[in-house]
């Protein structure tokens, strides 16, 4: 009994060996595999290779002087290096840029050649790497004198209501015009710039963000200010019905002869509840016209309803008045 408990105890200690060799073979394995990766990639990366480098161009220029011709954002750059610079270059460094200071420019030049010795020499942050060539390989650049000029911002944005409200008046900037500067000749064709695309979803409340004015051309154009703050007016959209609403005739009186019917319309309205609480319905009225009268060939006119721009106009019941001319005592 003895003897057979010990052979157990024994084939249960081989088994236990056994799995901490096999564990220690496959971990063995597996830090091989890691420190040779990693030799591998130090040895890759002291080694010489060529890439293409994106490098953001920004032209500095007096302040009364403007560029005519459009200019790209980035140059291209071929640069040779390590691995290790190469890498640092592309996805760690964001102070390499390319900066032309052309302040000290004479007055009377209109025309600056950046030739290549010039684009590699104005390249800062890329000193361990060298430049083999640039795309493009030259840039002219036309200077005029400035102009200004001051234009409406137009919001670009996008407000989507929750169900059972609605949006009072339009939405307000603030500021709402802008300052433009640049070539006379491409001011001529901006009557305007917009704020940057916006979509907001679920307003059920007043609203208020600052957002950022749209520069497309921005080595061409300065922008001030570059945002501005819009507001918004929801509320809780509500309804009105407004019984007899008389009919009036302005500019003028009916003319001789002419007459109209109904004298009085019905109308329905949508609003914010706050607009729709503070609204004297007695001062709306249905109007026509004199010339409405006196050009009307069909017997059919349709009344203006004269309405705060914050509410809407749904219906009108009947949605025409009959016009009627009476001849000889009879309609």
């Amino acid at each position: 009994m003895f003897l057979q408990e010990s052979h157990t105890i024994g084939s249960e200690l081989k088994r236990i060996a056994q799995k901490v060799v096999e564990k220690l073979h496959t971990v063995g394995i597996f830090l091989s595999f890691i420190i040779a990766f990693a030799l591998w990639l130090y040895v890759s990366l002291n080694n010489q290779y060529t890439a293409y480098i994106t490098v953001p161009l920004e032209i500095l220029i007096d302040d009364d002087r403007a560029i005519e011709n459009i200019i790209r954002p980035n140059i291209e750059a071929e640069v040779r290096s390590t691995g290790w610079d190469l890498f640092n270059l592309i996805y760690l460094n964001n102070s390499k840029k390319c900066i032309v200071d052309l302040r000290d420019l004479p007055s009377t030049m209109h025309t600056y050649e950046l030739t290549y010795s010039k684009l590699i020499q104005s390249i800062s942050s890329m000193e361990k790497a060298e430049i083999k060539k640039t795309n493009p390989e030259s840039i002219t650049i036309h200077i005029a004198n400035i102009s200004r000029k001051t234009v409406p911002i137009i919001p670009d944005i996008s407000l989507i209501l929750r169900q059972g409200f609605t949006l009072v008046g339009d939405i307000e900037l603030n500021p709402n015009l802008a300052e433009i500067k640049g070539f006379g000749g491409i001011l001529d064709s901006i009557n305007s710039v917009s704020t940057i695309y916006r979509e907001i979803k679920d307003v059920h409340s007043n609203i208020s963000q600052n957002i950022p004015v749209k520069d497309t051309l921005p080595k061409i154009i300065k922008i001030n200010p570059t945002k501005t703050n819009f507001k918004a007016n929801v509320q809780l959209k509500s309804g009105l019905m407004m019984e007899q609403v008389p009919i009036r005739i302005t500019n003028g009186k009916m003319p001789d002869g002419h007459q109209i019917m109904p004298l009085y319309v019905k109308i329905y309205v949508e609003g914010g509840v706050d607009e729709l609480a503070n609204f004297d319905i007695t001062t709306v009225i249905a109007t026509l016209t004199q010339n409405e009268i006196n050009n009307d060939s069909t017997g059919l006119i349709i009344p203006t309803i004269q309405l705060p721009k914050n509410l809407k106009l749904v219906s009108i019941d009947p949605p025409y008045v009959y016009h009627y001319i009476r001849k000889s005592g009879k309609l």
